[in-house]
């Protein structure tokens, strides 16, 4: 009887010991490197391999011990949730049952940047490990500008945008020496990427040629080059007795070039009204919106003619015609032939850190999930986001010499497969994609805004 006993005791204890048994909590052991704007997942397990589905998993963000997600007895748990995940973040279920507790984070941000701890909880039992990621982002190309004279040789200033990190900066002589900027600059945009603005003192005369600016992003080993020919000439300027010999000649130059340009002028301006009279209809066609096709969060106005970014998002029906994810709406025109014009005027911010684009779209354009914004999605459209005016051309082609525009039209040959756009103000063309084949499907004007502060009004006049 007492052997009896003491058998049920010890499989007693083997069984409660089995319900809280140890485990540990494993991560990898390297970081997670990232491009922003990927997703990731964030890797994290239990040893010995046991059903996590029971448990309390939260995954933190270290140093700041605030919750980026929380997972209990099969349930999301979002109510102490770090704003900026919120949305963004989910436990990637299918390994639970296998004690596998990875976490996916989509749309990663710079902000995202650092160490993360998954800490796991059963009873008394507890564990944790750290992942540690790497959000990286390649900038533009550097810009190169000379900026006048100074300390007896040439200022040049070196700027590119949209790094991450903080980029380092270096720049090569003609032959290929590397030289020390005399002063350095770094900002955020409103994304957390840096901004840069390098410059040196170009003073060697003797050694004129290619100079070039740098910019590398040490994480992804990448980099962006631009070089700039300084020819001898321009280092005359530092002795005092040629600068009125080279305001002569410069003179001379401006006045011969005056006349030129002005007599150019003259013809390029009757070129361009008789191209624009072409081009632009008598009639332009009158545009509505179609709200069937609207994002929750664009509130049209009463007469179908402008839409602008609401406060907040609305209730309705998610229908296979509704865009759901990109704010964009459609116009309820559309066109299989021949030519046509519209007028859009901006209203409100157009520069700045509006978001905001207008264009054509094919009637079977995607409008559910990460739209492809580009003539390969079926979308041809010109766009301003956060200080940039561009194309959505794949890859996008910048705009950002030409001002940006407050009233312009949108012009489609359905026959030529051609898609312009003009500045109303000054009549000059913005940018005409590449003859498409739409292969007589019908084409719908396309809108795009997703910043409160702007409004997009469609005008049907010419003048």
């Amino acid at each position: 009887m007492q052997m009896w006993l003491l058998l049920s005791y010890l499989v007693t204890l083997h069984v409660l010991r089995l319900g809280s048994a140890d485990f540990r909590v494993v991560g990898p052991d390297k970081y997670i490197r990232v491009t922003m704007g990927q997703d990731v997942v964030l890797p994290c397990h239990l040893s010995p391999s046991m059903d996590a589905r029971s448990l309390d998993i939260r995954w933190i963000r270290h140093p700041f011990s605030e919750i980026v997600y929380r997972y209990r007895n099969g349930k999301d748990l979002y109510g102490d949730q770090m704003e900026e995940y919120v949305g963004r973040t989910e436990l990637v279920r299918d390994g639970l049952s296998s004690g596998r507790l990875d976490l996916r984070i989509s749309g990663l941000r710079p902000s995202d940047d650092g160490s993360y701890v998954c800490t796991v909880r059963d009873g008394a039992s507890y564990g944790e490990a750290t992942v540690d990621l790497e959000v990286s982002a390649t900038g533009s190309g550097p810009q190169l500008s000379l900026e006048g004279y100074e300390d007896g040789g040439i200022r040049v200033v070196c700027r590119s945008a949209g790094w991450y990190p903080r980029p380092e900066v270096v720049w090569k002589d003609p032959g290929g020496q590397h030289l020390p900027s005399v002063s350095q600059r770094y900002s955020f945009d409103e994304r957390g990427l840096f901004d840069t603005e390098d410059v040196i003192i170009v003073t060697d005369g003797n050694r004129h040629g290619k100079w070039s600016c740098v910019v590398r992003n040490s994480r992804l080993n990448q980099e962006q080059e631009t070089s700039l020919h300084i020819s001898a000439p321009f280092f005359h300027n530092a002795h005092p007795w040629m600068v009125g010999v080279w305001v002569l000649l410069v003179l001379s130059v401006v006045f011969l070039g005056l006349g030129a340009y002005l007599w150019r002028r003259k013809v390029l301006q009757s070129r361009e009204l008789a191209w624009r009279k072409f081009l632009l209809p008598h009639n332009p066609d009158v545009v509505t919106l179609d709200p069937n096709s609207a994002h929750p969060e664009l509130v049209l106005s009463a007469d179908g003619r402008s839409v602008r970014m609401g406060t907040a998002r609305q209730d309705l029906p998610d229908t296979p015609e509704r865009f759901n994810d990109w704010c964009c709406v459609l116009g309820q025109e559309g066109f299989r032939e021949g030519r046509h014009c519209w007028g859009v005027e901006v209203k409100g911010e157009v520069g700045g850190d509006s978001w905001w684009a207008v264009g054509v779209a094919r009637d079977s354009v995607d409008r559910k999930g990460d739209t492809d914004l580009s003539p390969e999605g079926g979308i041809w459209a010109v766009c301003h986001w956060a200080g940039h005016f561009v194309s959505l051309t794949s890859p996008r082609t910048s705009l950002s010499p030409i001002p940006i525009p407050r009233r312009l039209w949108v012009c489609l040959d359905c026959t030529q497969g051609l898609v312009t756009f003009i500045d109303a103000d000054s009549g000059v063309e913005i940018f005409t994609f590449p003859p498409a084949s739409f292969n007589a499907e019908i084409i719908r004007p396309w809108f795009w805004v997703e910043t409160e502060e702007t409004e997009l009004c469609l005008r049907d006049s010419t003048s």
